[in-house]
């Protein structure tokens, strides 16, 4: 069965829904429904979730993040398999993996945690 969602709320229902359990941090505390799920069904089959910075001119563009680390396309979920999660430099290096360019900070004295980019859900 395929699914429509319009442009707007239901992109921020998806955001809060699915997005911040993605983010690196939570995952590292074990706080996130996806923690220590990596490489196991999370989702239904056909369901793809992508974090993606790269896209031109988009709301959540970037060319690299608050630390200095180039955007890229992340593949979060893919046919329902969770592939990984959107890192920054200190949640990586502490979880052995690479940053994702997805480190932030509201302010620049802030210290930097992942965040989104562009979600794309398929």
């Amino acid at each position: 069965m395929e699914v429509v969602l319009g442009a707007g709320w239901p992109g921020v229902m998806l955001h809060e829904a699915v997005g911040h359990g993605l983010e690196g941090d939570f995952n590292r505390k074990g706080t996130s429904v996806f923690s220590g799920k990596v490489g196991e069904q999370v989702a239904a089959k056909g369901v793809t979730v992508i974090d993606d910075g790269t896209i031109a001119d988009r709301r959540g563009s970037i060319t690299i993040d608050d630390e200095g680390t180039a955007s890229r396309r992340n593949v979060l979920i893919e046919d329902g398999i969770l592939k990984g999660y959107m890192q920054d430099r200190q949640n990586a290096r502490l979880m052995g993996v690479d940053a994702t360019g997805n480190g932030r900070r509201e302010i620049i004295r802030a210290r930097t945690n992942a965040a989104h980019d562009q979600h794309l859900y398929g």
